[in-house]
């Protein structure tokens, strides 16, 4: 017996120098891992990933704005087009006009001579004052119609090169949007970029302490094994029913069966319909199985069942029957944020399922009450 528990001493010992050669510079493997070290760290992987969920809904906002954008300035585009048919147009008219009113000119005019003195010798060649008075009142009339409508031309060309130029502009606003928009993305990948390093650092020093922790209990669980040898031999004349009674109070007590919840037909399909696309990558502006996005994949999955949901997760916040994060049940929506930069659905057993963020996929999460803000029943 002395040499086992040599033994598993040796072992606890080696453990221990294992895992501090592998501790990096940021831990100190003289002092003992404690859980408020872990709940540190995942608090700022909780935060970290909460900054890099705010970011990925900022860029699918943006992604729909710049679509909006890019509907806009083809409207734009299809109205000078419009625009620039009614200018051809309205250059023919004024053309052919200005033609009419020559041939007519030409038609009056006995010797070539210009249309005011021609008009002139019409009125003078009058045989009496009845007659001049008559070609005067239809000359006047003549002269004033073709004025008229010279000028109407010439207004309605106008009109339209001025409605061209101002379509143009307001082209060249959305164009000056559209480049705003694509810096203010960038940005925001940039800084997605530094969060995802830092989210990785964090992970990765919690593995470590979660493994140097693991190691500590290791050790531990070998000397309390190796202290309960040594209580055992001295307790060897000890009544057997002391003995069982002993080994008794140490086994685990057996866990309590939950009952499992009782979902309505159309939860269940929508929670079915969810989990259908476990492993879908998450897209920035995705609504569709080849990639998603957090509000496009529960647009998605309620579409199916005949719901229509808005696209943003701030919109759907404001759907259905607002509820308290304590009572929520399967088949209802939860949010994070107000408003709303992140949102799942929530699947019972207190698990929820969602599109998380860029570089991951759809999946099953823990739902922890006190990180969401907000909770939407949906279905009836």
């Amino acid at each position: 017996m002395m040499i086992k528990k040599y033994i598993k001493y040796i072992v606890a010992t080696t453990v221990l120098a294992t895992t501090i050669q592998a501790t990096p510079a940021f831990a100190n493997p003289e002092v003992p891992v404690t859980n408020g070290q872990i709940n540190a760290v995942n608090q700022n992987i909780d935060d970290l990933e909460t900054k890099f969920q705010q970011l990925d809904n900022e860029i699918s906002l943006s992604i729909e704005k710049s679509q909006i954008l890019n509907e806009k300035i083809v409207t734009q585009q299809g109205k000078i087009k419009e625009t620039e048919i009614e200018i051809i147009k309205a250059d023919e008219d004024l053309a052919n006009h200005k033609e009419v009113y020559s041939e007519r000119l030409k038609s009056i005019q006995e010797k070539g001579n210009q249309s005011v003195v021609t008009y002139a010798e019409v009125l003078l060649s009058a045989g009496s004052i009845s007659e001049f008075f008559n070609r005067f009142t239809a000359i006047s009339k003549i002269i004033e119609n073709d004025n008229i409508l010279l000028e109407g031309f010439k207004e309605k060309e106008v009109t339209l090169k001025e409605a061209k130029e101002q379509l143009q502009n307001h082209i060249n606003e959305l164009e000056k949007s559209k480049v705003e928009l694509a810096a203010e993305q960038k940005q925001i990948e940039e800084n997605k970029q530094q969060i995802a390093q830092e989210l990785e650092a964090a992970k990765g020093e919690l593995e470590i302490l979660r493994a140097q922790q693991e190691a500590q209990l290791a050790a531990e669980q070998a000397l309390r094994e190796s202290a309960l040898e040594t209580q055992q031999q001295s307790q060897a004349q000890a009544p057997v029913t002391t003995q069982a009674t002993a080994q008794a109070s140490t086994q685990a007590p057996t866990p309590s069966v939950v009952a499992p919840i009782t979902n309505s037909a159309t939860a269940n399909s929508v929670i079915a319909t969810a989990k259908q696309y476990l492993g879908v990558p998450y897209v920035w502006g995705g609504s569709t199985p080849s990639g998603f996005d957090c509000s496009g994949f529960t647009s998605y999955v309620f579409r199916s069942v005949g719901i229509s949901l808005p696209r943003t997760s701030s919109a759907q916040q404001n759907v259905g029957t607002r509820i308290s994060l304590s009572q929520v049940q399967p088949g209802d929506l939860v949010f994070r944020g107000s408003p709303a930069y992140h949102v799942g659905i929530y699947i019972g057993g207190g698990q929820y399922i969602h599109a998380p963020q860029t570089g991951d996929v759809v999946k099953i999460a823990s739902f922890n009450p006190s990180k969401f803000s907000t909770a939407s029943r949906i279905l009836k």
